[in-house]
C-alpha cells in the first residue's frame, strides 16, 4: 500500500476500500472544515490540520509496529 505521507500518523484519516480492491485515504476533517480536502493528494508533506493520532508509532493500514524498510 502506498504511503500517505503525514496522513498516515493523523487523528483525521480513515482508509478506505473499494469493492475492487483499492484504497484511498480520506481526511475526516473535510467534513466540517471545507479547507481540507476529501481525498488529499498523496503523500502529503504539509497540512495545517494535522493531529498526531495516539498510535502514531504504528503503520495506519496493518498497526504493525514500522521498521527502517517500511518507512
Amino acid at each position: 500500500m502506498p504511503r500517505a505521507g503525514l496522513c498516515d500518523s493523523c487523528r483525521h484519516q480513515r482508509m478506505v476500500r473499494n469493492t475492487r480492491g483499492s484504497a484511498f485515504s480520506l481526511c475526516e476533517r473535510s467534513r466540517t472544515d471545507p479547507a481540507f480536502p476529501r481525498y488529499p493528494r498523496l503523500p502529503v508533506t504539509e497540512c495545517s490540520g494535522h493531529e498526531a493520532r495516539e498510535e502514531a508509532g504504528l503503520r495506519a493500514e496493518t498497526r504493525e509496529p514500522r521498521t527502517e524498510a517500511g518507512r
